[in-house]
């Protein structure tokens, strides 16, 4: 009984590490192209930049099957997102307050 309770415990710890990577790189994918879409490129290029630089590297070590360093970078990648997102609002915003 307790190994298969320990084989159970083990299959679920497993394949805890591909879901969990996959949704952080989901999640760092859709906030980078709502940066590309809010301008981030052009007002934010630094993180921009490293946004889809962590991301690209986060997938090659996914792929690798190195899931919890593909989840870290994932959201370094969506931290760094974020940061671009948000400061491509605020230089339009500035934009429309200043013609």
């Amino acid at each position: 009984m307790r190994l298969v309770l320990a084989s159970l415990a083990l299959a679920t710890l497993a394949a805890c590490g591909p879901v969990q990577s996959t949704a952080a790189l989901i999640d760092a994918d859709v906030e980078i192209e709502a940066a590309r879409a809010a301008g981030a490129a052009n007002a934010s290029p630094y993180e921009f930049t490293g946004a889809e630089a962590y991301l690209k590297k986060a997938r090659e070590v996914s792929g690798r099957a190195q899931y919890e360093s593909a989840t870290r970078l994932a959201n370094k990648a969506l931290g760094f997102a974020k940061e671009a997102r948000k400061n491509a609002v605020a230089a339009s915003n500035r934009e429309r307050e200043n013609p």
